[in-house]
C-alpha cells in the first residue's frame, strides 16, 4: 500500500551520522526499497513547509565530504523530487534545525497521517522523552519499518477501505482520473465508490492545494442507433444527479463517456510548467484495480480481497497518454 514518509533533513546529513559505514547502508536500503527497479514506487515523501524541505535537505547533501555518500544522497534526492508532495506550513516558531523540522512533521501528522517521520539517533532520543514516535534512519534496513508497504496488496472489497487505501491520492494530487466502466448512476454499480472518491478529494485542510476530477466511464450502448441521443441524455441525467453528491458549493467534476471502456484506473497528477512556461499536467501515480467495490459487497460477512497494484511509471505514462487522446462525451458536471 502507498505510504507517505517525511524525512528531516539530517537523514542526508553527514555530521549527524557518524558511522559513514553503516550510513551508507542505510541510504541504500532507502533507496532500493523506495525505488525497485522492477516495480513502482510505494512511497511519496512530504515537502514540509510549503515545499521549503527539498531545499534545506539537498543543501545537507551538498556539503557531504564523501564522495559515496554525497553521491548516495544526491541520487536519492534527485528520485524524491518525482514523488514529494506539498505540505503547508503547520509551525510558527522556526529555528531552521532538525528538532524544528520534526515538530513540524508531527504538527503536519495532526492534520493528515504522515506514515513515517525519519531522522537521525540524536533527535529520536531527544523526541522519544515527549512521546513522539520518530523513527531513526537506522530502521530502515528492519522489515518492520516496511510493513504494509507495497507496490502491490490485496484490497478489501468495501467502499470505505477502498477509499481509504487511496487517500494519498486524493490528498496530495492536483488532478485525478477515475477510469472504470460501471458509472451509470444506478443503485448498485460503481457510481458510489465515484461519489465518495470525490467528497475525499474535496475534503482537504486548508492549505492544500485544489484539485481537478475526472470520470471516465463507458456510455450507453449501440451509439449508432436512432435513439442514442435521447438514450445518451438520460444516462448523462442519471449519472449527473448521483455526482453531484460529491459536489460542494461551487465544485465540478467533468464526465467522459467512451463508446467502451474495459479498464479499472486511477491516474493522480500534478501541473508542471514546460520549457515554454505552459502549464501542463503531469501523472505521478497510477493504480490498477480490477475490481471496485459496489454497495452489495458490503452485505458480505467476510469481504474478500482483490489485487490492487502501483503502476509502473512506463505504465502510467501509457494509461495516460490512451486516456487524453480520443473522442468521449464531455459533460461537465457541476453543484446545484
Amino acid at each position: 500500500m502507498i505510504a507517505e514518509f517525511a524525512f528531516t533533513p539530517s537523514v542526508f546529513d553527514e555530521q549527524a551520522n557518524p558511522d559513514g559505514e553503516s550510513w551508507r547502508k542505510q541510504l541504500h536500503k532507502l533507496g532500493m526499497t523506495m525505488f525497485p527497479m522492477t516495480a513502482a514506487c510505494p512511497v511519496m515523501v512530504a515537502d514540509l513547509r510549503d515545499g521549503s524541505w527539498i531545499y534545506a535537505a539537498s543543501v545537507r547533501a551538498r556539503n557531504v565530504a564523501d564522495g559515496t555518500s554525497k553521491a548516495l544522497c544526491e541520487e536519492l534526492l534527485t528520485k524524491i523530487r518525482d514523488t514529494r508532495v506539498r505540505r503547508p506550513q503547520a509551525v510558527d516558531e522556526w529555528q531552521d534545525d532538525d528538532v524544528s523540522w520534526c515538530r513540524e512533521a508531527i504538527a503536519s501528522h495532526s492534520i493528515e497521517p504522515i506514515d513515517r517521520i525519519v531522522s537521525c539517533g540524536a533527535v529520536q532520543d531527544m523526541l522519544a522523552a515527549e512521546g513522539h514516535p520518530i523513527r531513526c534512519i537506522s530502521e530502515v534496513e528492519g522489515k518492520g519499518f516496511w510493513h504494509d508497504i507495497s507496490s502491490q496488496w490485496g484490497q478489501q472489497l468495501t467502499i470505505p477501505t477502498q477509499i481509504q487505501a487511496i487517500r494519498k491520492l486524493t490528498l496530495h494530487a492536483e488532478f485525478l482520473c477515475l477510469i472504470t466502466p460501471h458509472v451509470r448512476g444506478e443503485g448498485d454499480d460503481e457510481t458510489e465508490f465515484a461519489v465518495k472518491l470525490i467528497l475525499s478529494s474535496l475534503n482537504r485542510p486548508q492549505g492544500f492545494r485544489n484539485v481537478e476530477i475526472e470520470v471516465h466511464s463507458q456510455g450507453p450502448g449501440e451509439p449508432d442507433g436512432t435513439d442514442y441521443k435521447e438514450r445518451l441524455a438520460r444516462f448523462v441525467e442519471n449519472v449527473k444527479t448521483r455526482l453531484r453528491k460529491g459536489l460542494g458549493k461551487g465544485g465540478s467534476v467533468r464526465l467522459l463517456l467512451w463508446p467502451k471502456l474495459l479498464d479499472r484506473y486511477l491516474i493522480a497528477g500534478v501541473y508542471t510548467e514546460s520549457s515554454r512556461n505552459v502549464r501542463q499536467r503531469s501523472p505521478r501515480w497510477g493504480l490498477s484495480m480490477p475490481h471496485i467495490a459496489r454497495p452489495s459487497d458490503a452485505r458480505n460477512a467476510e469481504p474478500s480481497k482483490t489485487p490492487w497494484s502501483l503502476l509502473t511509471r512506463e505504465q502510467l505514462g501509457d494509461v495516460f497518454d490512451r486516456y487524453s487522446t480520443g473522442d468521449p462525451v464531455e459533460v461537465m458536471v457541476t453543484s446545484q
